[in-house]
């Protein structure tokens, strides 16, 4: 081989789990597939290896079904021949938190060595999108190398390969592969070797005599359904073999690497290619100057890293992510959202408050429930695969995910729980508490917060208690703020007995807790304030008020913070009293026709755009007083019932109907004592098809960037388009991913965004901050180019249903660091934990205890958990800020006595790394935009 060329093929498959077809569909495609994928290995020694797209989630699935084929499995992931991993499923990027890419990649290396051997390469073909964090994640993991797709635009990659930046400084050699990515070998040499003909070309069309016999489900239940073919031609002419291999060549001309050419032989659902090794030999001999192999992607990263001269070539910097959005399936975002609401949801209760507090039991000796936090996980992983989490699928593919996703939350909720009972269960009431009603709040973040919760608490009814105090465990009383009281019977649920029936008067009261914990609970008790009789109709006991309530006159809440007025039409006026800042006209919504498809966003012709600003809103208190006060506002507006995609750009009209509908939109604005924000929840029932809804938010900022929370990082992006060297750009490109803030801010001033719900945002060039809230569209599968699946009678993608979304508006003194936007942005998804106690016994805990506590609020907590792999546990933090991070963390678990915390990878494997405990507190630096993992043992 000395001095050829050497052409690297590898054969793969893009496998996804579900998307055109439902879960079980792919279940027998995929056992076809590795049918015949294990015959070719069992029969052909010259079949060195194949690709299974870098995750390792189909083997499990097949398995499932065909578990005597384990062993031989097995045996060829360990020898190399069926490369896995390091993925566990495909996830998209954006839509997820970035904590759950790190344990797709924990659980991925895991099962795929379990299984014999994990590849240890980047491989990332298939993301909407690249994160910026991606090389120091992968570094993290002991990877180096990374192939990437959709995308980085030849403008700032001229060159397949480069070197890819991370915000930290991670530098990792990378290639974007060639014309066609990941399908360059199958397109040009595969296909055009098997059929004579151009796969890109019309002439691609399906014709019996061409490409073999079709079955179609002639049911009349079945019409829309595809065809498959049940006999394919399984042969290819080497005559063609020269022409196609040519065309495949031009397409990675851009690689520094001319004599070492990566060539990917798969596409979605495609087979082993068993003529492969057949193929290769003939283009040996039409090509002896050339080398062909079929081997595995680390050989072909090895010899990057020793024959390409790095220092050459061209730098780019953060995230991968160019346009036009159809190239990089960038508005898929928004696309089946109630999908994302339940993901984030689940997220929030798993990461931020079950493990943490799993992990608080563990210290405390109560065991930490591994199996069932892994049964939880997989049920979201396993809604994470990129064509899952967003929806782009049929409509019982997106009920299957939809599914998943309430177990997870379910479960979330339920290891919350246990978790809260481990703890209370030691809590120590003594004498003087002993047997009384209490509250146990408990405080999900490493930092001490003050809230005002919203409480359901219930007292026996015999007692007839009418109303309650409240008071701390020094005696110091809170202040309660009345809404409600009704009868109700409860079971209680008891191991040693039937269930208890606790006949109880409940009360809905509003309480504020004072200063709880870092990461840690406080003990709230409840006194009897006033009793009543059950049989006296009048007169009931009058309530009192101080004459400080929120809400103080009819379209106006006012704390120590914040004045906002709500106008006519619903918008808010919002006066921060720390700069003396006001933010005009906030929160109308804008409502535009929506004729795309699920990856990409197309207004129709003629497309007419909606606000509220014309429209009068109508408002109301729905409840007020000093802790806590709500106003409703009720947005309404007539929509087109629907609209008409104009197919191929020609076919159709392409425009919203003339039918139009009434359109309703509730939000409830909170605004809450010592509040910096004001809390919204707006709920939609959407009843017309084809749009795309917003809420906007005029600034009034002059701003050059937006910041946005990422992964491990905040985004800063330009606050106005990038364009071309013709002036242009591509105005979907300006909808851009977010996590759980974005904000605007200069020297003086800044306004964040905060929430639990939104995946997109766009900043305007009039300074207005428009958020996504969903887009409903027709479900449309674009297989191919001129290949689609359409199933008009699937309303799924419509979104006619009813979605909350909860955020909240930040106004705040110069920037996001400065503002603590996170730290907000932090308590609107993990809100506290409340629990009511009845009948607390003597214990070996105090009644108010901090358990993690980080000083700066800047850095971060992505993961506090046990260990995959030992009995220890794992802190990861990360630093988003501009400025290096220096700050002390501290245990503070009665009872454990950290015995060593040292640094380790993202694969939880431990450095030299080492930290000076004292008192179970360390010191810590984190870099900028640097990611830390400890373990603690």
């Amino acid at each position: 081989m000395s001095g050829k060329k050497i052409n690297y093929i590898i054969p793969h498959t893009h496998w996804d789990r579900e998307w055109r077809y439902p879960i079980w569909k792919n279940r027998m495609l995929l056992i076809e597939f590795m049918e015949e994928l294990l015959e070719i290995l069992d029969t052909n020694p010259d079949y060195h290896c194949f690709l299974l797209d870098g995750q390792v989630a189909p083997i499990e699935d097949y398995l499932e079904v065909k578990p005597e084929n384990k062993a031989k499995v097995d045996s060829y992931i360990a020898e190399g021949r069926i490369a896995v991993g390091p993925w566990y499923t495909l996830p998209d990027l954006y839509p997820l938190d970035g904590e759950c890419l790190v344990r797709n990649l924990l659980k991925g290396i895991r099962v795929s060595e379990k299984h014999g051997r994990c590849m240890k390469v980047g491989y990332n073909s298939f993301g909407w999108g690249q994160t910026a964090q991606f090389p120091q994640i992968y570094n993290k993991f002991g990877i180096d190398f990374i192939i990437c797709a959709k995308k980085v635009s030849k403008d700032r990659a001229p060159e397949s390969e480069f070197m890819w930046e991370g915000p930290d400084g991670t530098r990792m050699l990378t290639t974007r592969l060639g014309d066609n990515a990941r399908a360059n070998f199958y397109f040009y040499t595969y296909l055009y070797g098997k059929y004579g003909i151009n796969c890109l070309s019309g002439e691609f069309a399906y014709h019996p005599r061409l490409s073999g016999m079709a079955v179609h489900n002639a049911a009349a239940g079945h019409a829309d359904e595809d065809f498959f073919m049940v006999s394919s031609k399984m042969n290819y002419e080497k005559e063609w073999l020269e022409k196609g291999f040519l065309d495949t060549e031009k397409g990675t001309e851009d690689t520094v690497a001319k004599d070492n050419r990566l060539y990917l032989d798969g596409t979605d659902f495609s087979t082993p290619h068993p003529e492969l090794t057949d193929m290769l030999q003939d283009l040996k001999e039409i090509f002896p100057e050339q080398e062909f192999m079929n081997t595995r992607l680390e050989e072909y990263a090895e010899k990057m890293h020793e024959i390409i001269d790095k220092d050459s070539l061209k730098t780019v910097f953060g995230e991968l992510r160019d346009g036009p959005s159809c190239d990089c399936s960038g508005n898929a975002l928004a696309s089946r959202m109630y999908l994302k609401l339940l993901n984030k949801k689940a997220e929030n209760l798993l990461i931020r408050k079950a493990e943490p507090f799993m992990a608080v039991n563990f210290l405390l000796g109560n065991g930490y429930e591994s199996g069932y936090l892994g049964k939880a996980w997989d049920y979201m992983l396993k809604a994470h695969p990129h064509d899952s989490i967003n929806g782009v699928t049929q409509d019982k593919t997106a009920d299957d995910v939809e599914y998943r996703l309430n177990q997870a939350v379910e479960m979330g909720q339920v290891l919350c729980d246990h978790a809260a009972y481990g703890v209370i269960r030691q809590l120590n009431f003594g004498d003087e508490h002993e047997g009384k009603q209490a509250l146990v709040v408990f405080n999900p973040h490493p930092f001490e917060i003050e809230e005002v919760c919203k409480v359901m608490a219930a007292t026996p009814r015999e007692d007839a208690v009418w109303s309650l105090e409240a008071q701390d465990m020094y005696g110091n009383r809170l202040k309660t703020q009345e809404i409600m009281r009704d009868e109700k019977s409860f079971p209680v649920h008891d191991m040693e007995a039937r269930p208890w029936p606790y006949a109880a008067d409940r009360h809905e009261f509003y309480v504020e807790t004072g200063v709880i914990p870092a990461m840690g609970y406080k003990t709230i008790f409840l006194e009897p304030k006033s009793r009543f009789s059950r049989t006296h109709y009048y007169w009931m006991e009058m309530r009192k008020s101080e004459g400080c309530d929120i809400c103080v006159s009819d379209n106006i809440l006012e704390n120590e913070n914040l004045k906002v007025t709500v106008n006519f039409n619903g918008t808010m006026n919002m006066l921060d009293k720390a700069g003396g800042e006001v933010y005009e006209n906030l929160h109308y919504f804008e409502d535009a026709g929506d004729v795309g498809n699920y990856w990409a966003y197309y207004p129709p012709y003629h497309n007419q755009i909606y606000t509220t600003l014309t429209e009068s809103a109508q408002v109301w208190c729905e409840d007020n007083g000093p802790l806590s006060a709500t106003l409703g506002i009720c947005y309404r507006m007539m929509l087109p019932a629907a609209g008409f995609e104009s197919k191929c750009g020609v076919y159709g009209e392409g425009k919203r109907s003339e039918e139009k509908k009434a359109f309703e939109i509730v939000s409830y604005i909170t605004l809450e004592k010592g509040a910096k924000s004001l809390k919204v929840r707006t709920v939609v029932e959407n009843n017309v098809e084809n749009h795309r809804l917003r809420v906007a938010f005029p600034t009034g900022i002059q701003a050059e960037t937006v910041d946005t929370a990422g992964h491990f990082c905040v985004d800063k992006r330009p606050a106005h388009p990038v364009k071309d060297q013709n002036g242009e750009f591509y105005p979907e490109m300006r909808t851009l991913p977010m996590q759980i803030f974005a904000d605007v801010s200069d020297p003086h001033r800044g306004l964040g965004i905060v929430n639990s719900c939104f995946t997109e945002y766009e900043m305007k060039d009039d300074q207005t901050l428009y958020m996504t809230l969903f887009r409903a569209m027709g479900n449309m599968i674009v297989t191919w180019w001129e290949a689609v699946g359409e199933f008009p009678g699937k309303k799924g993608s419509q979104l006619q249903r009813k979605m909350e979304f909860e955020y909240a508006i930040y106004p705040h003194k110069g920037s996001w660091e400065e503002a603590q936007v996170y730290a907000e942005a932090r308590k609107i998804n993990t809100p506290v934990m409340i629990y009511q106690v009845i009948g607390g016994k003597g214990g070996s805990l105090p009644l108010e205890q901090e358990f993690l506590r980080i000083d700066s609020k800047n850095l971060q907590v992505s993961a506090f958990k046990k260990s995959e792999d030992r009995e220890s546990l794992i802190l990861r933090v990360y630093n988003p800020t501009g400025k290096v991070i220096r700050t002390q963390i501290g245990l503070n678990v009665p009872g454990f006595k950290a015995g060593r915390v040292t640094e380790c990878n993202m694969n939880e494997e431990p450095t030299e790394i080492t930290c000076a405990v004292t008192d179970n507190v360390w010191e810590t630096e984190v870099g900028v935009n640097e990611i830390k993992t400890f373990e603690i043992v």
